[in-house]
């Protein structure tokens, strides 16, 4: 079976959080992970019983059973646990690896002096994150914050019962999101008012996605992080997200997205237009599949590379 899009919306009976893409995936390619947000009693994280195979570091501290080419996720609240605890090791050994900075909840990793050495460090072949912080650059890969694993199989019950390729019926629609109360002063739904407060009225789940389908494009701001879940709720509903983000999200979106700022997207919501020309977005890059797939040529590719 080819794990498309499509195909695991019609599957029954399934962990969808081992399927699509969430702040989940990391923890189902890694071989270690440093991370205390899955397991300690962090319930609220993963209602489901996620069969990871990876070992904890943290909790088994085996880090001379770091390998070649094993892929290790850190969780952005331990950054400093690796720098110090297990990167000296892998010096030691000198082991080349791969990284994947993840994390659901704030904070989502920021640019540091830190960052930079580690992204020039020898012993890093790939750094992979979520919410990306460099771009153009060959040791660095972006990848999805992805769904809000909380609601996938309600998303997926919502595309299961809708006519995913119906013709959209609005050009650009603006729905409510929240000014979360930690937001910067300069944050653009705090700035602007359409984006934030007078954004529209709270909906229930089921509503808020059926104003996605009828939509070709969604205004979908960052929020409390630059990635957020609209983002992948609009492309799975054959919608373009219309939103203020870009460098590393090139890497995740590329076509599927208009890029834009406020004033533009204050004018698009006023004019009902948008200058660009609507075609279905790619949906596979939903798809855990379709991520593990890249990453892996990637690795693969840099690998060869050594050589």
């Amino acid at each position: 079976m080819k794990y498309t899009f499509d195909n695991i919306i019609k599957l029954n009976n399934i962990n969808s959080i081992e399927y699509l893409i969430s702040p989940c995936s990391p923890y189902f390619i890694c071989n270690h992970y440093i991370s205390t947000e899955i397991h300690y009693g962090q319930k609220k994280f993963i209602k489901a019983n996620l069969k990871i195979k990876a070992n904890d570091l943290l909790k088994n501290k085996n880090y001379n059973d770091i390998k070649n080419y094993d892929i290790i996720q850190i969780q952005v609240d331990h950054f400093d646990y690796f720098l110090e605890n297990v990167l000296p090791i892998i010096e030691i050994k000198n082991l080349k690896i791969i990284i994947i900075t993840s994390q659901w909840q704030l904070p989502q990793i920021n640019k540091s002096i830190k960052t930079d050495n580690l992204l020039e460090h020898k012993n890093i072949l790939l750094w992979i994150s979520q919410n990306p912080i460099y771009s153009d650059n060959e040791k660095y890969m972006a990848i999805p914050y992805g769904f809000n694993h909380l609601y996938l199989d309600k998303y997926i019950q919502f595309v299961k019962s809708c006519n995913i390729n119906q013709d959209k019926r609005q050009k650009i629609v603006n729905l409510y999101a929240s000014p979360h109360s930690h937001l910067p002063k300069d944050h653009i739904r705090i700035v602007h008012d359409i984006f934030g407060k007078n954004s529209g009225i709270q909906m229930e789940y089921n509503d808020f996605l059926k104003n996605i389908l009828d939509s070709e494009f969604v205004i979908s701001t960052a929020g409390d992080r630059d990635d957020c879940f609209r983002h992948y709720e609009c492309i799975g509903l054959n919608t373009i997200p219309v939103s203020n983000i870009s460098g590393g999200y090139k890497e995740i979106f590329g076509l599927d997205m208009v890029y834009s700022n406020s004033e533009d997207m204050i004018e698009m919501i006023k004019s009902n237009t948008v200058n660009y020309n609507y075609k279905k977005p790619n949906r596979e890059i939903l798809t855990n599949h379709y991520w593990f797939s890249k990453i892996n040529e990637k690795i693969n590719k840099l690998k060869k590379s050594l050589k």
